[in-house]
């Protein structure tokens, strides 16, 4: 092997082992390249302390609906999801509140998990594509080192391609690594969203 191409594959081995380094120890099967444990669904009774919201249905109450479209909007910020809600309990009978705000709990909840499940789907699919590209790094590389054995001026050109791909797919690489936290962070904001707004429904409700 000459010199140059024991360079890129030490760079890019290093490289790889970086990566391994910096995400969290997985079971075989896992896609989750997350430091977070994956929960794939919030449950209700880490946010709620209220009455019981199985069976709430929810999408009968256009009002309410309405104000869980809302509420679960990314656009929707907390100030205004909270003035939402005020303006929501302030046209509501005393008698019906905590009955219809518990509608409203549960439609959100659902609705973010909803969300919250799409976004970490994406998340594994992303971790399983590079995985499918480490693996082809390394197969390209284990091909690299059997053409620099070789002494003919064709697999010397072959080697130069190569490595010139190499490169390529390893900046690549390198580039959507880079990504993986800020796509880890996207689950984490819709629980704090989830968390928000349960609060707020909840300093609502009688005792």
């Amino acid at each position: 092997m000459n010199a140059s191409g024991s360079n890129i594959r030490s760079l890019l081995f290093t490289a790889l082992i970086a990566v391994c380094a910096c995400r969290p120890i997985l079971a075989a099967d896992s896609d989750w390249p997350c430091p977070q444990v994956l929960v794939p669904e919030i449950s209700a009774a880490v946010l709620w302390d209220g009455p019981s919201i199985e069976g709430a249905a929810w999408r009968e109450d256009k009002e309410v609906a309405a104000l869980v479209e809302h509420l679960s909007a990314r656009r929707t910020s907390a100030d205004a999801a909270s003035n939402a809600i005020a303006e929501f309990v302030a046209q509501l009978d005393p008698s019906e509140r905590n009955a219809r705000l518990t509608l409203v709990f549960a439609g959100v909840l659902e609705t973010l998990n909803r969300d919250r499940a799409h976004l970490i789907d994406g998340i594994e699919r992303y971790s399983r594509d590079q995985s499918r590209r480490a693996e082809s790094i390394g197969h390209s590389l284990d091909a690299l080192v059997e053409l620099e054995r070789k002494s003919s001026p064709e697999a010397a050109q072959q080697a130069r391609d190569l490595r010139a791909r190499l490169a390529i797919e390893e900046r690549l690489f390198d580039e959507r690594e880079r990504s993986i936290p800020y796509l880890c962070r996207r689950p984490v904001v819709v629980e704090e969203r989830l968390g928000t707004i349960a609060r707020a429904i909840a300093g609502h409700m009688d005792p």
